[in-house]
């Protein structure tokens, strides 16, 4: 039998390069940012992206996606901001 299982943390985001997110994971169901900071963050699909090329997420705002599978990374606009974050993955039953 197989359940969803959330992965809760929270992270620290640079704003001079990306810092991966979540690797490309197909068990994912979904995941949640909450832009705990006081200044903007973006979600990136590519380490290669900079600040200004992906999804915005305001200071104390949530992102939530239930399609995305694929890797991420995130940046923020300026100096460093924390952000919570859960992945909630599919995983086997143990009993």
């Amino acid at each position: 039998m197989k359940i969803v299982k959330p992965h809760i943390g929270s992270i620290e985001v640079p704003s001079d390069k990306p810092k991966q997110l979540f690797d490309n994971n197909p068990r994912r169901k979904s995941f949640l940012i909450y832009n705990n900071g006081t200044a903007a963050i973006e979600l990136l699909s590519s380490k290669d992206q900079k600040y200004g090329d992906g999804i915005p997420i305001t200071a104390g705002m949530p992102y939530d996606n239930d399609t995305a599978t694929g890797a991420f990374w995130i940046i923020a606009e300026s100096g460093t901001q924390n952000a919570r974050i859960e992945e909630d993955v599919e995983e086997e039953c143990q009993d």
